[in-house]
């Protein structure tokens, strides 16, 4: 989201309340939103303002659901308060309900979820982020008896045509800064349970940061018996150069073996792979880019002990995947305006057989 700079007459709580309802003429619901998201403004009575515009009916569905997101992030207690209390909402309220629920809720909410994902009128958006709550949900707090996900296509190894990554321990003020990124998403992450790594891969760092618990075996050992968000993967947004929160490393016992993933934290699968014990005591993982549009061939190795984590592997520059662009029809066709082809690939497509 892009911050605007308006003028100190129109941050009035009244005139954004009304600027929020669409009944200002100086100023838009989507600028009344940008001036709440910003939490560097001034602005008394804000997460008041915020729950008020979820709760209320005449305001736009867009609105309510930005409102509420932004409550996570400035009130995460009463944005899940909010969220087990929508009324009447449009689908973009539902689906930040839903996250807000996901990332921030407690197991009891496993039965809200399951509330707005069967309503009549949800939609398959809505029935996707809710089943992706309740991964959160079983992965944040160890639940058992969840649904066997459902098996990945996986790219094949780059080898020597992928360009190699390291990863390597971040320092303290370095990661005192991403840390502080993440507790934006997940409040109960620290620095006292969790340790930072940075990748350069690309133009941008990728930072990566793991449960402590991993490297002591004990701890190690109890974490691993039940699912688990063993860390988050943090990257630069675009849009105003800030750290967020990118990806989700899940793990989770499973009939045969374990099902180690990467996520978005809209719950699309980017990565999956395996992990085992290995001869030191500690783990090794091996995770390969999930088959889906715009993806290169990726191959992630990780080792943990007693001694720290170690990440490294390779990746293409190119996408494997195509990307689908926009086509337009010709002008008076019937059919959709649009239609999606892939595009040209550049070079020739891997000959390895996908895993």
């Amino acid at each position: 989201m892009l911050y605007l700079d308006i003028p100190a007459a129109q941050l009035q709580r009244d005139k954004i309340a009304a600027a929020l309802r669409g009944a200002s003429a100086t100023m838009t619901a989507e600028e009344a939103m940008s001036v709440l998201s910003n939490v560097a403004v001034d602005l008394p009575g804000r997460d008041d303002l915020l729950e008020e515009t979820v709760a209320s009916h005449d305001v736009a569905d867009a609105v309510r659901g930005a409102a509420l997101s932004t409550l996570t992030r400035t009130a995460p207690a009463r944005a899940v308060t909010a969220a087990r209390n929508v009324r009447n909402p449009g689908e973009q309220v539902v689906l930040a309900a839903l996250t807000a629920l996901g990332r921030l809720g407690e197991p009891s909410d496993m039965g809200t979820v399951a509330g707005l994902a069967d309503a009549p009128e949800a939609s398959p958006a809505v029935v996707t982020r809710a089943d992706f709550a309740r991964t959160l949900l079983a992965h944040r707090f160890g639940l058992q008896g969840q649904d066997e996900p459902t098996p990945l296509a996986l790219l094949s190894d780059p080898g020597s045509t992928g360009d190699a990554f390291v990863a390597r321990e971040t320092g303290a003020t370095g990661a005192s800064i991403v840390l502080a990124a993440v507790r934006d998403w997940a409040p109960e992450v620290s620095a006292e349970a969790h340790v930072v790594l940075d990748i350069t891969c690309g133009e941008q760092p990728i930072y990566l940061v793991f449960r402590r618990d991993l490297l002591d075996d004990q701890n190690r050992t109890d974490l691993l018996s039940a699912p688990a968000v063993l860390g988050y993967g943090v990257s630069t947004n675009s849009e105003n150069g800030t750290l967020r929160v990118a990806l989700l490393i899940l793990y989770r016992p499973a009939a045969n073996g374990v099902v180690l993933q990467v996520t978005r934290t809209t719950g699309e699968a980017v990565y999956a792979g395996t992990m085992e014990h290995s001869a030191d005591s500690g783990l090794s993982a091996d995770l390969y880019a999930v088959r889906r549009p715009g993806a290169p061939a990726c191959r992630i190795r990780g080792l943990v002990s007693e001694t720290g984590v170690e990440v490294f592997g390779r990746s293409t520059r190119t996408a494997v995947v195509p990307k689908h662009v926009p086509e337009r029809r010709p002008e008076g066709d019937p059919s959709n305006t649009f239609v999606q082809r892939p595009e040209q690939h550049q070079g020739k497509p891997p000959a390895a057989q996908d895993t």
